[in-house]
């Protein structure tokens, strides 16, 4: 089960990457160490060449074939993986199978908008897998506390962009798109934890007058808004109605603040994503 884990992940881009260039460096710093050895046992380095031939055509070459026949396989092995782990229930016990589910409900549930880049779709994964492993035995109420706190926050990013952007001029489009795409990559995750709140609990989201359906609708609205906020130049105003949700505008904006730094700030980015999950938990 664990190396299918690890070979179902290959199917990230930055996984395939990371692995790729891990193999080079491992063959050049094989390739140097024989020169080394052949240096150091007095043969010197007049086979340098055939060093480089045999590390480069019957190691690296064979190694990468091996690893591009693994990326052709990783999405089908990840998705078996997905659908064994959805049953079980000690899916939101380990960081492995909360990753897994996580997948399995961005599949199922969140469409991002034209404008996100594969860096927001890796902060909705990373940030709900986050904030789950946090929470982990904590409590279904605890999950759905920060999917109402999330919401709240995307409500206010939504309406405060949407005003924003309809007194700008058409020389500012690119200025706000750092702006939407962190409010975007937000909308993913916090339906992400709303789904993942209705799968823990087997209950429908409610959060204060706004039930789950009202919620999932605004948040898909949102994200559709989203391109509409960063590509045209005339923007369409919102009118969504509020959410009237029970969460301190205080808080709402402590939230915004740590989600967009984390959201701007490249990945792993540790310390930010760990500063966002202390606020929308606390």
């Amino acid at each position: 089960m664990i190396v299918r884990r690890l070979l179902s992940a290959l199917t990230n881009v930055g996984s395939r990457q990371t692995t790729a260039r891990a193999l080079a460096v491992i063959c050049v710093v094989g390739y140097l160490v024989t020169l080394g050895t052949m240096a150091a046992s007095g043969a010197g380095l007049r086979r340098w060449f055939f060093a480089l031939l045999v590390w480069a055509v019957v190691v690296y070459i064979p190694l990468r074939i091996v690893l591009e026949a693994i990326y052709s396989l990783a999405p089908a092995l990840r998705t078996k993986l997905i659908a064994q782990t959805v049953t079980r229930s000690d899916r939101y016990a380990s960081r492995g199978t909360i990753e897994l589910v996580v997948d399995g409900l961005i599949a199922d549930t969140v469409l991002m908008p034209r404008i996100a880049t594969p860096a927001q779709h890796g902060k909705v994964r990373d940030g709900a897998v986050a904030i789950l492993m946090r929470i982990r035995e904590d409590g279904n109420a605890v999950v759905a506390r920060a999917a109402q706190r999330c919401l709240a926050v995307v409500e206010r990013g939504v309406t405060q962009n949407a005003s924003w952007s309809a007194a700008q001029a058409a020389h500012n489009i690119q200025a706000r798109w750092a702006t939407v795409r962190a409010l975007a990559a937000l909308a993913g995750m916090t339906r992400v934890l709303i789904a993942a709140f209705e799968d823990r609990s087997g209950h429908k989201f409610l959060a204060g007058p706004v039930d789950g359906a009202r919620a999932i609708a605004y948040l898909e609205a949102c994200l559709d808004f989203c391109d509409q906020l960063a590509l045209e130049v005339d923007v369409a105003p919102w009118t969504e109605p509020a959410l009237h949700l029970d969460v301190a505008p205080a808080l709402r904006d402590r939230i915004w603040e740590a989600w967009k730094i984390y959201a701007e700030t490249p990945s792993p980015a540790l310390e930010a994503r760990q500063a966002m999950v202390e606020v929308v938990l606390t």
